[in-house]
């Protein structure tokens, strides 16, 4: 019996990856201390790292226990970061764009991302990505001329955070 146990625990680990359990990819997200996910939402749209090293060395010091306390490779380190990082940021960053009048799922849907989409891997918000999302908010009813610069930030800021959430999450696969 004990034989036949040991096969079962082996052949699921050499099989291949399945999605990351729900609890796991929360690990993160549950030990945040208060306001950093907030912090991380600054960080993301004001695109300064170095003005926001010290909150992503905290989100970094969060991410790596997590990661150490599920065994992830040094791959998937990196990829758990960029998730939180992500996650945290498109938490962060829902409730000030509806405060600015720009609907998140608008700009999910406009660009093929977030949840159920097809989300391309992007490493940057490009003049085309901004087109887009203005003629969707046109579409819906939304005047894009309306959107003040610190709102296109914040779409700019939903768009990165979008593709470091789920680009990490095929890493972490």
């Amino acid at each position: 019996m004990r034989c036949a146990v040991l096969a079962v625990v082996l052949a699921l680990a050499a099989s291949p990856a399945a999605a990351r359990a729900p609890e796991a990819l929360a690990c993160a997200m549950q030990a945040a201390p208060a306001g950093l996910e907030a912090r991380v939402g600054e960080v993301i749209v004001s695109r300064d790292n170095d003005r926001g090293r010290a909150t992503l060395d905290e989100l970094r010091a969060l991410t790596d226990t997590c990661a150490s306390d599920q065994f992830l490779t040094p791959r998937q380190r990196e990829a758990y970061f960029l998730y939180v990082l992500g996650r945290m940021g498109r938490d962060a960053l829902d409730a000030r764009l509806a405060a600015a009048g720009v609907p998140a799922a608008l700009i999910d849907q406009a660009l093929d991302i977030g949840p159920d989409n097809a989300n391309n891997p992007a490493e940057k918000v490009t003049q085309g990505d901004l087109r887009r999302v203005a003629d969707a908010m046109a579409h819906a009813g939304h005047d894009p001329a309306r959107i003040t610069p610190e709102g296109w930030a914040l779409i700019a800021g939903w768009i990165v955070a979008t593709a470091n959430m789920f680009d990490a999450l095929r890493d972490l696969d």
